[in-house]
C-alpha cells in the first residue's frame, strides 16, 4: 500500500469513527426524513410544500409521507396555504423542542470530537479538507445525486 492509500485509509477510518460518535452521543442525522424536515422548519417555519421540496431536494410524494409521519408523532401541523393544492407545515412546541435538542446534541458531539485538536490544527484540517473537496470537484466528482433510479426486479418465468 502506497502513502496515498494509507492516508486515505486513515481518513476513511476517522470518518467512520466520527459517524459512530454522532450516532452514540446524539440523535440521528438531519440528512433525510423527519430530522431534515424539522431542521428546515426551524429555519423557515410555516414553509409550503413547494418550498420544502426545493429545500430538502425530494419529490412531493416522499415529502408528503414524511410530513404525515411527523404529524402523527406530534412534531408538525399541516395547514392550508393560499395557493391551490398545497399546504403549509408548521412546527409544534414538541417539534421545535426536539429540533433544538437535536441541534444542541450535534453541536456538543462535534465539540467533543474536535476538542483533541488545537485551534491551529482545526484551521489546518479545514484547509486540507477544503483543498481535497475542490480537487475532487475539479475532476467532476461533486457528490450530488442526479436523481433516483427505480430498480425493478425482473421476474423469471
Amino acid at each position: 500500500m502506497n502513502e496515498a492509500a494509507k492516508s486515505l485509509a486513515q481518513m476513511k477510518k476517522a470518518n467512520k469513527l466520527v459517524r459512530l460518535a454522532f450516532r452514540k452521543n446524539g440523535p440521528k442525522s438531519f440528512k433525510r426524513g423527519q430530522g431534515a424536515l424539522l431542521q428546515a422548519l426551524l429555519v423557515d417555519d410555516g414553509a409550503t410544500q413547494r418550498d420544502l421540496t426545493k429545500t430538502l431536494g425530494m419529490n412531493r410524494s416522499n415529502l408528503k409521507d414524511i410530513v404525515k409521519k411527523a404529524e402523527r408523532n406530534g412534531y408538525v401541523t399541516i395547514e392550508s396555504a393560499d395557493q391551490p393544492r398545497t399546504y403549509a407545515v408548521k412546527l409544534t412546541d414538541l417539534g421545535r423542542e426536539l429540533a433544538e435538542k437535536r441541534i444542541a446534541a450535534n453541536d456538543k458531539t462535534a465539540e467533543d470530537i474536535i476538542s483533541c485538536l488545537s485551534a491551529e490544527e482545526v484551521a489546518q484540517l479545514d484547509a486540507i479538507t477544503e483543498k481535497l473537496i475542490l480537487a475532487m470537484k475539479d475532476k467532476g466528482i461533486c457528490g450530488k445525486k442526479k436523481g433516483y433510479k427505480v430498480r425493478r426486479k425482473r421476474h423469471r418465468r
